[in-house]
């Protein structure tokens, strides 16, 4: 190292050595000249530079905003801040500083197409659909802006008008693979399964070695009600791909709906290293660190420390609470996680057991225990492979094992109480992955709306993003066809689960969709009447015997008679509770 300690002596060594792509030699240059001139802005910049050349991200970053001190950003920094951004993955400061980019200069598709990029990253998929239309109107012949409109229309569920943009993108790059791989996704999801089937065959021909194609055709078979041949398809790929996540989740998923549970569940705990690999958080790394997990394999002994923990959703947790007394049984010493909303109902209803709060969001996980109190750990959606394993483990007779708030109940029965009228709870719409195809319009219950003698009350609970939409439709049925759908206003119907509870404790019957108040009549021991899809969107667990659920033998299933719209089911409920109501 020079002893120079003319700094200008200094900066033209160091800019030599650059010229020369000596960078590791220019770097402790330039950090010496830092050390006597801590606002340099010319080697504030290149030092900053080199650092993220050598992969010294952190260091990179540091300096970029050591030098926000000094001088007015450009472009270029905040180019080189998102760059080092993403190479660690800290994808909401690479957002913040594509936004930067946007604001000085907002004609840049390219840092459109970036941000949103980033944006799918962290799952911010409505924010990602503003960016990619962005980039798509600065260049809309482009097939990159074509694509990414149209993919981002896709995982946000609007397949129908992905399928325009991603057919144009198509003919632009014809064997561009993941294309083909989203249309036939969109073709599916609208229920085209022919069509669908069409382009994964082409993809076969196209990738002959590839196993995705065959998985997306197997899971076509399975929503067009074949079950053989896609479990010959998957069995196949596992000789090929055995620790396929994907692959061994779907079979599992066929032999559950097959009702073939001891097989099944050999397969089920591959959704959990499935989720994984999307998982922003890593949450499934981040326990294997702590305690043992009870994945993929069967080792829970009955003098352990257990902790249940969340995996899925409130309704799947309400179908396994049904299992929780049997499981614990087993196992003495068991605690468990629930969503933040389930807490005080669980702790009602099983008051041997301890339960913890998780609040989440899209990119936390927040829990208030100590991890290191367990010795194993378990999913909830895996208690079953210890307690339902054939179909006789399953109960017979309606079995209530949630206890509502008696004070909330009984003050919501003295509002909705209706002499001489039945309270018919309603629910008819899924914010679910699969929602659309398990959803209804209001309209469509009509015939159950014109029996005599129900006062019907509404049950549907909304996204913040849907606020209002059910309102809309309680207003134009009762326009059209003068019936009235009911509110009870005092219970948030989203967050207030154990206010909903109440709510639907409080109800004589039941009419819904597949969702989460499905789940709750069930576990109440109410008489529900649930419609399901015809095939995709009837998740694996509305399993009946001569139409009864097997999970929850108070609900009787309807299911759709093809993949064709709902047909005559509701005619066929409305007959139903006429008949078994004497109405």
């Amino acid at each position: 190292m020079t002893k120079e300690n003319n700094l200008n002596v200094l900066v033209d060594q160091a800019q030599s050595l650059i010229n020369k792509k000596e960078f590791d030699k220019a770097i402790p240059i330039y950090e010496e000249i830092i050390k006597k001139d801590s606002k340099h802005p010319k080697v504030l910049s290149n030092l900053a530079i080199l650092y993220l050349m050598k992969e010294r991200y952190i260091d990179g970053i540091n300096m970029i905003h050591r030098s926000f001190e000094v001088t007015l950003p450009i472009i270029g920094d905040y180019q080189n801040l998102a760059t080092a951004y993403d190479a660690l993955k800290d994808y909401k400061n690479a957002i913040k500083a594509y936004e930067e980019i946007i604001k000085i200069n907002s004609n840049t598709p390219d840092i459109y197409k970036l941000l949103g990029d980033s944006q799918i990253k962290v799952l911010d998929y409505n924010e990602a659909i503003y960016s990619f239309k962005k980039a798509l109107e600065k260049e809309p012949d482009k097939f990159q802006s074509i694509y990414d409109y149209g993919m981002i229309l896709a995982k946000c569920l609007h397949h129908e008008e992905a399928l325009k943009y991603l057919r144009a993108a198509l003919k632009i790059d014809p064997n561009h693979l993941e294309c083909m791989y989203l249309i036939g996704d969109c073709l599916s999801s609208i229920c085209n399964y022919e069509e669908a089937k069409i382009m994964y065959k082409k993809l076969m021909i196209l990738i002959p070695n590839a196993v995705d194609p065959h998985m997306c055709y197997a899971a076509n078979l399975m929503f067009e009600g074949k079950y053989d041949e896609p479990v010959k398809i998957y069995k196949n790929i596992l000789i090929k791909k055995p620790n396929s996540h994907k692959v061994r989740n779907n079979l599992g998923m066929l032999h559950m709906v097959n009702k073939k549970f001891k097989a099944a569940w050999e397969y089920m705990d591959s959704r959990i290293l499935l989720k994984n690999e999307i998982d922003v958080t890593k949450r499934y790394d981040m326990l294997k660190t702590f305690i043992d997990l009870d994945v993929n394999k069967k080792e829970l002994k009955k003098d352990e420390k257990i902790i249940i923990l969340l995996d899925d959703g409130i309704g799947d947790v309400i179908l396994a609470l049904g299992i929780l007394k049997e499981f614990h049984k087993k196992f003495k010493n068991i605690s468990a996680e629930v969503d933040y909303r389930l807490v005080d109902l669980c702790k009602r209803s099983f008051p041997d057991i301890q339960f913890y709060a998780v609040h989440q969001n899209k990119h936390e996980f927040l829990i208030d225990y100590d991890l290191s109190l367990f010795d194993k750990g378990i999913y909830w959606g895996s208690l079953g492979k210890y307690t339902r394993k054939e179909i006789v483990d399953f109960p017979k007779k309606e079995i209530a094992y949630l206890i509502p708030d008696l004070t909330q109940m009984i003050k919501v029965k003295n509002k909705i109480k209706k002499e001489k009228s039945l309270i018919c709870g309603i629910s008819w719409k899924s914010s679910a992955q699969e929602g659309r195809h398990k959803t209804a319009l209001l309209q469509d219950l009509l015939p159950i709306f014109k029996l005599n003698g129900i006062h019907f009350l509404d049950l549907q609970y909304e996204f913040k993003y849907n606020l209002g939409q059910s309102a809309l439709e309680k207003d134009k049925l009762f326009k059209e066809s003068h019936i009235k759908i009911h509110d009870y206003e005092d219970i948030d119907k989203f967050s207030d689960i154990d206010g909903l509870t109440a709510l639907v404790s409080s109800c004589d019957i039941v009419v819904t969709c597949s969702n989460v108040t499905a789940h709750i009549a069930g576990a109440l021991g109410k008489k529900t009447f649930l419609f399901v899809p015809f095939q995709r969107g009837k998740l694996w667990y509305w399993s009946e015997e001569q139409d009864v659920s097997i999970w929850y033998p108070s609900v009787t299933i309807f299911k759709a008679e093809s993949n064709d719209g709902w047909g005559k089911i509701f005619e066929k409920i409305s007959a139903t509770i006429k008949k078994e109501l004497s109405l």
